[in-house]
């Protein structure tokens, strides 16, 4: 029987990355549609508030779902795609919000939050492991690291994007509908861009090795012998979630969850800070300053890729996470929104959303490779996302209502954030990688 080739490192890498750019773009620019719907269709603080809580809450809990079902049946590129289609459809719902008024708009709002919801939750786990399986253990935190930079810069560009569009002539709401078509778009191009597992060539190895190795230089063997598995029915069937829930796994989530709630409990209430403490006013300084809070990770998902493939992968996520509280401390001690308060921010953002590499690369170090999807969804799920869903309202219960404790606030969630280095030694020390060339 034919069988195509397995994609190359170098396609799944590109595609999985247009996934990731859209994902995050999309993710991001769901909170700005809460302010649509709160400032144009004056849609009740309640709603907005169901509306984020249900969005969160379901992206985290139907991660597992997926990361299960995926390491049992694979298909991860078609179930990626499908996420980004099911965030195109989201969008889809909440531009008829937008346009719709009274009970039926609020109810459209929900089903939409609960369909971003359920399509975000896709990529993270399963994009996550077919770059784990695609490239060697010395070059996965590079690959992760790049993929993660795309991320980084949708979620950049989206929100700026919306109103650049908007500007032109064309409505809100119909800016939203562009939208979603660009999210079905990229998930057609996603379905065929990746065609099969990465790991699909397991039984054809022998007839493989040499065309495989050219694409990863000297790790050529190491990354197929890393990566391939029977596409059809495993071999043997993945482990049982109770099982992954090892030291190591636990520990993470545990430490994914608290720097998340630290770090999204930061990054929610940055403008709303710079706006009544720093009275930025609701200007372009203001989009700016988020702006380069945000284009942190386009330059620091790379970086720490590469350091967790030359070191210990636990003493670099304590150096992320110190990195972090030290940037919201430097910029706590500035004033106003000059270029000190920008250099604090751009360091805090360089750190903060650097984690996906990290993150990921030590599941792979703590899973069975056959169930790396799910192991993502764990720490990524249940960890990074649940936190994110907690972390704005830790935020306003320490500030006890008043805009002006918001200081105070950042100032215990950046201790929150470089405590949780002290959880570091429960992670099991990982093999020290050799310097392998990503693609040769």
């Amino acid at each position: 029987m034919s069988t195509r080739p397995a994609p190359r490192p170098a396609r799944l890498l590109a595609v999985s990355s247009l996934a990731h750019f859209m994902n995050d773009g999309v993710v991001f620019f769901i909170p700005v549609i809460g302010d649509l719907l709160s400032q144009d269709h004056r849609t009740s603080t309640v709603v907005i508030t169901a509306m984020l809580t249900i969005f969160y809450i379901t992206s985290a809990g139907f991660g597992i779902v997926v990361g299960l079902l995926a390491d049992r049946i694979g298909r991860r590129g078609a179930m990626i795609a499908m996420g980004i289609a099911t965030l195109g459809v989201s969008l889809v719902g909440f531009y008829a919000s937008l346009v719709l008024t009274g009970i039926g708009s609020d109810i459209l709002v929900l089903a939409a939050s609960a369909l971003a919801g359920i399509g975000s939750s896709a990529y993270h786990p399963l994009g996550g492991s077919i770059l784990q399986r695609g490239f060697s253990a010395g070059a996965r935190g590079r690959a992760l690291g790049v993929n993660g930079a795309f991320g980084s810069f949708g979620r950049a560009l989206y929100p700026a994007l919306f109103f650049v569009i908007a500007a032109l002539g064309i409505s809100r709401p119909a800016t939203t509908l562009i939208f979603a078509g660009l999210s079905l778009l990229a998930a057609a191009l996603i379905a065929v861009g990746l065609p099969a597992e990465p790991s699909d060539a397991k039984d054809r190895l022998q007839g493989t090795t040499s065309t495989l190795g050219s694409d990863m230089g000297t790790a050529g063997a190491p990354a197929v012998a890393d990566r391939l598995t029977p596409r059809s029915a495993p071999s043997t069937q993945p482990p049982s979630l109770r099982s992954l829930l090892n030291r190591s796994v636990v520990a993470l989530t545990t430490i994914a969850f608290f720097r998340s709630v630290a770090f999204i409990g930061i990054v929610a209430w940055v403008p709303i800070y710079l706006t009544t403490q720093r009275h930025a006013g609701l200007s372009t300084g203001l989009g700016l300053t988020v702006t380069v809070m945000y284009a942190g990770g386009i330059v620091g998902q790379p970086v720490f890729g590469m350091l967790a493939d030359r070191f210990d992968k636990r003493v670099v996520l304590a150096i992320d996470s110190l990195g972090s509280a030290l940037g919201i401390f430097l910029f706590l001690a500035t004033s106003g929104t000059g270029v000190n308060a920008l250099l604090a921010l751009a360091v805090f953002g360089l750190f903060t959303f650097s984690g996906f590499p990290l993150l990921l690369s030590l599941v792979a170090d703590y899973v069975p490779r056959g169930s790396f999807a799910t192991g993502n969804a764990l720490v990524w799920g249940i960890g990074s996302t649940g936190g994110q869903a907690l972390g704005p309202l830790v935020t306003s219960l320490l500030t006890g209502g008043s805009h002006a404790n918001l200081g105070v606030a950042f100032a215990i969630l950046g201790a929150v954030a470089a405590v949780t280095v002290l959880a570091t030694p429960l992670l099991k020390r990982t093999q020290g990688s050799t310097r392998m060339a990503m693609f040769g």
